[in-house]
């Protein structure tokens, strides 16, 4: 059985309904109530209103590691009798897993846990996804059907879906900070030579009271070493505020600037914000390097991320 058929096999006995989720190229779908509650650039874990539900942590440079060590060594500090054993767990857990190298294992304690640690052997991404009593469904059909979804390589989908917001970076650039707080979410990556960040804030109708986008862009984001100015336009149809740094006059001013580049001692900015009325929201992409951004891509950046 493939992993799609286990997919439509078992949606229905799972009986919930599914949406996507990703968390730094890890992509996967999840019953309707389980959320994020705790997060690292390499590992997520879920709760729902009945408590844990699962975690996964995750890699992509494991190299010829084996599945059944790495489980050893994760958990050998572990207080509790750990079973090591593709018998612990559902065997079609494993099938919804094929075509990589797999193993089981099971941990008591309290709460109870069971998981599999998964390898692709043809690049190295592994993942160990571990499943408590609230998370599993009858029979384990929830987990298998959670497991059959499981995406954690390739670009197939966005990178990041959680809590409203949906966006891939684009390629080269890593996940270097996050922060998610009431009202405002961040994530910023960093490249060759640059950095990207992307802002949420809400509520907007509370935010823009008195004020426009600019207003509010003017006090809530600043790039370090830079002065920004930003001016009221629209943007696909929403009102939004930009702010570039301009490049200094004349030739004189070009050479300047070149040779600061050269020293990466000149950083040039361009930021959007932009508002989505229907979510009641605001929206932010701020890129940040020593060479002006491209104004194609930057738009490509902007159009591509989702705030809903």
């Amino acid at each position: 059985m493939t992993r799609a058929e286990i997919r439509s096999d078992h949606a229905d006995r799972a009986g919930a309904a599914f949406r996507p989720l990703a968390w730094n190229g890890l992509r996967l779908r999840v019953p309707q109530g389980w959320e994020p509650a705790r997060l690292g650039r390499d590992y997520l874990g879920l709760e729902s209103p009945d408590g844990p539900v699962m975690e996964v942590r995750f890699t992509r440079n494991a190299g010829k590691a084996a599945p059944v060590e790495v489980v050893r060594r994760m958990l050998k500090k572990s207080a509790v009798a750990v079973e090591v054993s593709d018998k612990s767990i559902p065997g079609d857990w494993l099938a919804a897993l094929s075509g990589r190298e797999n193993a089981g294992f099971s941990c008591a304690g309290t709460p109870v846990s069971r998981g599999v640690a998964s390898l692709c052997r043809t690049c190295g991404a592994l993942m160990v996804v571990r499943f408590f009593p609230a998370g599993e469904g009858d029979g384990g059909a929830v987990a298998r059907e959670v497991l059959a979804s499981i995406r954690d390589h390739g670009r197939e989908g966005a990178s990041f879906e959680l809590y409203g917001i949906r966006l891939t970076p684009p390629e080269g650039m890593g996940l270097t900070r996050f922060s998610f707080l009431p009202g405002r979410f961040d994530l910023e990556f960093s490249g060759p030579g640059r950095t990207l960040g992307y802002a949420r804030f809400a509520p907007a109708d509370v935010l823009l009271a008195g004020g426009d986008v600019a207003d509010f862009a003017g006090r809530q984001l600043s790039v370090p070493g830079v002065q920004l100015a930003f001016a009221p336009t629209r943007w696909r149809l929403r009102e939004a505020a930009l702010a570039a740094t301009a490049p200094s006059k004349g030739p004189f001013g070009a050479a300047v600037d070149g040779i600061l580049r050269f020293f990466r001692r000149r950083r040039q900015a361009r930021v959007l914000v932009w508002r989505e009325e229907a979510a009641n929201k605001l929206a932010a992409v701020v890129w940040c390097g020593v060479v002006p951004a491209d104004a194609g891509e930057f738009e490509k950046v902007c159009a591509e991320y989702g705030v809903f």
